[in-house]
């Protein structure tokens, strides 16, 4: 009888009982015990979790080809953790009449008493090793609140140091900063990625001295920059996740399971820029559906009745748009009133060249400024008087603590104060929260520099796109005459 051994180990530092050796020894002193033939062993250094062994793939072939007659090994576990690929090698063994069976006598295909239990020990394997993905995955979620950068290769512009991220050069930051910038000016990804391919910029892989680093950037290394929010300075991990122990395809994990520390190192791009180029994403993809890009109107998510709300429905026979109630429930719900789109487009670049001309105010940044630090000392005031409020409610709680323990207070006396102190508690954690919206909201309106550049530069151009839409406009209301009325995203800025 010709026996093929298989061995496989998870890692390199698996103890001394499933070293190779100590597999090897197993499956040769059973040749020898049963004056059988070696055929070949066959040995993976890998997850059994996974087909994608050679040394497995080299065992199926040969057993295909009938080259053996046996498959020992010295457990079930060792020939893998995936309920799927063990029943395929069963089938296998079955259908070329080839004996598979393992060393500790739980699994023998020539023993139908076993046969049985075949299903089930290959089911607990698989159990516990996602038993075993799971503990580890909690163990790094654990690790990423942390603040340490628990990736092997940093975003680009950026270098791993004690496991926090540094701005790596100028060269790679601005290079970001390059793509951030170029993108909210209209350019697409591959635009971008041919125009850093011209300028001899080293692509992301070549940075970090991957062996199969490409020499042209391609549009997808642009996306996944674009889409980085560690650029703003904030840690976020989690974002991927495998499908299960079984499939290490990577999926990307629900928001609500990243883990986010803000401010953990240095930004490379504003929260504003940032969440402009977001917006600017979700709405080139909401164009396509079906690989196909669905035809959107220039004002077709800004544009929006007056009197009623709805959006406005763009119509060819009328070269613009009406009331989207009216069009979907008629006279009813609203008045056909409707707008060209031409003169809502020179409507508003009238409007922001005459705000480009007040931006040029000596004194405006000045105003600002002042604006925005008092409101920040206030907000922060407000939140240090908050934190206090909140320490002292937890001081009366430990109290009550106390004097319940010393029997100075009964339990349904302690109960009724923890539920005041808890609401108390709950209220003060719902101020702070709308403090910190109120700040958020602050911070990404007094950047008027970056206003002001931006602005000048699209108006180059004297024509309005969607760009500068989602960079300039909130919405825009449409009255029955016509009337236009135009909410800019940084209208609370005084002086705008």
């Amino acid at each position: 009888m010709k026996i093929a051994g298989y061995i496989r180990v998870s890692t390199s530092k698996d103890g001394q009982k499933e070293s190779p050796e100590n597999q090897k020894q197993m499956i040769l002193d059973y040749i020898n015990e049963n004056d059988s033939d070696l055929h070949d062993f066959y040995t993976d250094l890998q997850t059994g979790t996974t087909n994608n062994r050679e040394g497995l793939k080299r065992l199926i072939q040969d057993a295909e080809s009938n080259k053996f007659d046996v498959i020992v090994a010295k457990e079930l576990s060792r020939l893998g953790r995936n309920v799927e690929l063990l029943y395929q090698l069963k089938r296998i063994a079955e259908t070329r009449g080839v004996h598979l069976l393992t060393l500790d006598g739980k699994v023998d295909t020539q023993d139908f008493s076993k046969q049985a239990m075949f299903g089930l020990y290959a089911w607990i394997y698989e159990s516990e090793s996602q038993r075993i993905s799971d503990r580890i995955k909690s163990v790094y979620q654990m690790k990423y609140k942390s603040g340490k950068f628990m990736g092997s290769i940093p975003p680009y512009g950026y270098i791993l140091k004690e496991s926090k991220l540094i701005v790596r050069d100028e060269i790679t930051s601005g290079v970001v900063t390059d793509i951030f910038t170029k993108y909210l000016e209209g350019w697409g990804h591959d635009k971008i990625a041919r125009y850093l391919t011209n300028k001899d910029i080293p692509t992301p892989a070549r940075v970090v001295g991957k062996s199969n680093a490409g020499l042209y950037w391609q549009g997808s290394s642009i996306k996944k920059i674009l889409s980085n929010p560690h650029y703003v300075g904030d840690l976020v991990q989690g974002r991927e996740t495998t499908m299960n122990v079984t499939n290490k395809k990577r999926k990307v994990s629900p928001k609500k399971d990243w883990i986010t520390i803000p401010n953990t190192h240095e930004p490379l791009i504003s929260r504003e820029t940032f969440e402009q180029v977001q917006k600017l994403l979700e709405e080139k993809a909401a164009r396509g559906q079906g690989g196909t890009r669905k035809k959107v109107h220039l004002f077709t998510n800004s544009a929006y009745c007056s009197k009623c709300g709805k959006r406005m429905w763009y119509r060819d026979n009328r070269q613009g748009y009406i009331c989207g109630s009216y069009a979907k429930h008629g006279k009813k719900a609203c008045t056909s009133h409707s707008i060209k789109e031409q003169q809502l487009i020179e409507a508003i670049l009238d409007d922001l060249k005459q705000m480009s001309n007040s931006l040029d105010h000596p004194d405006l940044d000045k105003e600002i400024e002042k604006k925005v630090k008092a409101i920040v000392q206030k907000n922060q005031t407000q939140l240090l008087s908050i934190d206090k409020k909140v320490q002292k409610q937890m001081d009366l709680k430990r109290n009550a603590l106390k004097k319940f323990i010393g029997e100075e207070i009964s339990k349904q006396d302690y109960d009724d104060f923890v539920d005041i102190v808890q609401n108390n508690l709950l209220q003060l954690e719902v101020d702070k929260t709308e403090i910190l919206k109120v700040m958020a909201e602050n911070q990404s309106i007094t950047e008027i520099s970056t206003i002001k550049k931006q602005l000048n530069e699209f108006l180059k151009f004297n024509t309005l796109t969607s760009e500068m839409l989602i960079r300039f406009v909130h919405k825009i209301e449409v009255a029955e005459n016509k009337c236009i009325k135009i909410h800019y995203k940084f209208a609370q800025v005084e002086g705008l």
